[in-house]
């Protein structure tokens, strides 16, 4: 019973990952990492924590440095 469950949901979970662009892994990575230095700036009770830059933002920039 066990293993025709897993034979159901992992097709269905391969499918729909699938669908997932490249972009929604790269954009959850990159806010991860901003949201991660922000709350370490704010940890630390600084008053100059930096404006975080959008993740289309950042893919412009890079694009105009290449």
């Amino acid at each position: 019973m066990r293993g025709f469950r897993v034979r159901q949901v992992l097709p269905l979970s391969l499918i729909l990952l699938g669908g997932c662009s490249a972009d929604w892994a790269q954009r959850l990575g990159y806010h991860a990492v901003q949201n991660a230095g922000q709350m370490q700036c704010q940890k630390a009770m600084a008053n100059d924590c930096e404006r975080r830059q959008s993740y289309d933002e950042y893919q412009r920039e890079r694009q105009q440095a290449q």
